[in-house]
This record gives structure tokens, sequence and C-alpha cells, in this order.
């Protein structure tokens, strides 16, 4: 890792503890899970290997108020796992959250918010044969997003908007974020947007435009694009509301032996909440756009993405919360690194998690995970897998 990336992780650390010293008023939640059970498949792949596991999942999260004008939100996330049949035994998860609030004046509002994640891979990384992938000894990536923003109210009705952020992510086995691989990468955004009140706390509309620049490790290439977009969000009711965008991508894929290829495509974004009660709520999301590919082979793949979740509470002790999502992934062969031809990939995942309230601060859980990926494609890996686990969970 570059002494750059260590000095902004850093900052970063620094960024979200100094400053409680100097906090007015603190809010702090604690809250920690221990939990057992199995997994069929502890490295997402055709190995299907599985192993039952012991993990605590410890999360601290606050506020602190500096002044009437600025406020930060902190969260932070340890797990510790323990994998009785696997190689490591013992991993470490890590998710760290800042944002800082701060009013500059009456009509400008500035926020600068960071989160740092070291994590194993998600489920579409990787693939098979000259793709590779990261070993199923060291799956973990370090991850930092670093973001600002404007806001400068116009008038009454209308806002303009102006951000940025850097983001960059590195990979433990250097074969697959270095070498033939080349995964590590660092991308740059920039984005800006109007925004004007339609109908008193009914509808709003805007217009935006976002612009990526994404460069993967060594002389593997990326991506730019250039979106051009509008959107409306609407409060149908106080227990409905929506978000939808939608506009057109103007992109420039390079890889180090295909060259540079123009290409462009639409981009949809949309969004629905209902809270048809006070103990139950729907939300729902979709989305098509260009991104990164999380495989060795291609540098970019047009992404179609549906979203469903849920949460009821059954009675005052018991509670249910479940989701659906499915990704669609198309590898178009100007986004190849090698060459090779036109790819699909499917995924699929489910959850559902139960809890009973024992007292004030205890409940039991128990989950279910389900996912599955496949694909037409021999270079990109196949596999299914399901995660079963039950536990105690203490909130303070």
């Amino acid at each position: 890792m570059s002494k750059g990336k260590i000095c902004l992780t850093v900052a970063m650390a620094a960024l979200v503890s100094a400053p409680a010293f100097a906090a007015k008023e603190r809010v702090v939640r604690f809250q920690n899970s221990v939990r057992v059970g199995y997994d069929d498949n502890i490295y997402q792949n055709s190995s299907d290997q599985g192993s039952g596991f012991i993990t605590d999942i410890i999360n601290l999260s606050g506020k602190l108020t500096f002044s009437s004008r600025s406020d930060m939100l902190l969260y932070w996330q340890p797990e510790f796992r323990y994998r009785f049949d696997a190689d490591p035994n013992s991993i470490t998860y890590q998710d760290l959250y800042g944002r800082f609030n701060h009013a500059v004046s009456q009509r400008t509002f500035l926020q600068v918010s960071d989160r740092f994640r070291y994590q194993d891979k998600e489920g579409q990384t990787g693939g098979s044969g000259p793709s590779g992938a990261p070993s199923n000894s060291n799956q973990k990536y370090m991850e930092n997003n670093l973001m600002g923003s404007l806001d400068f109210t116009v008038s009454a009705l209308s806002q303009i908007k102006v951000g940025g952020g850097y983001e960059f992510r590195t990979w433990d086995d250097s074969g697959y974020g270095q070498g033939s691989g080349n995964n590590d990468y660092d991308q740059y955004r920039l984005n800006g947007s109007y925004v004007r009140e339609l109908r008193p706390n009914k509808t709003s509309g805007m217009v935006g435009l976002d612009y990526v620049d994404h460069s993967y490790d060594g002389s593997r290439g990326g991506f730019k694009s250039t979106t051009i977009y509008g959107g409306v969000d609407q409060n149908f009711s106080p227990n409905v509301i929506g978000t939808a965008r939608l506009g057109y991508s103007f992109n420039n894929v390079d890889s180090e032996t295909v060259g540079s290829s123009d290409s462009s495509s639409p981009y949809l974004q949309a969004g629905l909440e209902v809270n048809p009660t006070a103990r139950t709520s729907f939300t729902g999301s979709l989305g098509y756009s260009m991104s990164m590919a999380d495989n060795s082979v291609y540098n970019a793949q047009d992404r179609f993405n549906l979203g469903l979740g849920v949460r009821h509470d059954l009675t005052g002790k018991i509670s249910l919360s479940s989701s659906l999502g499915y990704t669609f992934s198309n590898y178009s062969s100007d986004y190849s690194r090698f060459g090779i031809s036109d790819a699909q990939d499917d995924y699929l995942t489910f959850n559902i998690r139960g809890s009973y309230q024992i007292n004030r601060n205890n409940f039991v859980d128990a989950g279910y995970q389900f996912g599955n990926r496949s694909s037409d494609s021999a270079f990109l890996n196949e596999f299914t897998r399901n995660v079963f686990d039950i536990g105690w969970r203490l909130r303070l």
C-alpha cells in the first residue's frame, strides 16, 4: 500500500477520534452479538468447503455535538470470527464510518464523510482459469471511501449541490491485487446537481451530472464515465416515499490489450419505501448503470440490480426482517482486457433474520443467508452458498 493511502487511513482514525474530546454533547450506543453457525461455502467458489464458525460482532455508534452548527456521526463495527475448518481459522473484519456536518452559513452546508472497511470478497468477486481469484487463505481487502459535499441554498425553493470523492481498494493477496490480476484500484468522483421544490413537502425535481474516473493497478487500464440525469423525489403520503433518477452515461473503457473503446448506456436508479403501519415496512430498489467489474477479465460491466426488503414486528418482542437481491451483469467484449467474448453473470441473494427480545437489553437472534452465482463464461466463478446461525445480542 502506498504512503499516501497509509496517511489517508491514519487521517481517518484521527478524524473520528480526536473531536470526541472537544464535543459538548455525546450520545453513544453499544451493541454486541455473539453467533454460532455453519457456512457450507466459506470461500464462495466451486470448492464447496464448509465450516462451522463462532463470531463476535461489536457495534459502537454515536453522535457528537460541538455547537448548534456542527456535529459528527460515528460508527464502528469490528467482527472477530473463528472458523473450525478453514485456513486461517481466525479472521477479523473492520467497518469504520465518520461523517462531519457543518453549517458554514445560513445558506451553505458542508458535509465530509469517510468509510474504512477491511472485509472478505463479495459474491461476484473473482473467477476461474486465467481470470484468477484471491487465494482461499487470503480473501480480504482494505477499502477507504472519502467524500465531501457543499449544499448552497439559492432560494426557499432551490438548492445547488456539488461534491467529490476518492476511493481506493487494496487486496491482501498481492498476486490478485497487483501481479497478473491488477485488481487494486483508485477511483475519483465528481458530481453536481440542481434541486428545486415543485410542490411544498411533496415533490422535488432535479438535474445532475456525475463523473467517475476508475483506474486499476499497473497497466491494466480502467474506465471514465460521465452521466447526465434528471430525477424526482415524491412524498405520496406520510407513509409512502419514492425516488427516481433517469439519464444517460457516456463511457470510455481502456484496457491493456484491446485498447480504448467508447460506449454509451442508460442510467436508472429508483427506490420506494412504504410504511403501512408502525410495525411494518417495505423497501424496493432497482437500477441500471455501468460500473466496475469485480474480476480480472473485464474492466467494466453493465449492471442491472433489483432489491426488495420487508420488516415486521409480529409482537412487541418478536420481529422478522428479510431481503431479496438480484444482480444481472453483462460484460461486453469491448470491456475485456484480453479480447474475450461477451459474458453474462447472475447473482441472487436472500436473507431472513428473526429476533426475540428477552428483556430490555438482551435478544436471541437466528438467521439464514442464501447466495447463488451462475455465468455463461468459463472465466467467471460459479457457486451456491447457505449460511445458518443463532446467537445472543446485548444492546445498551
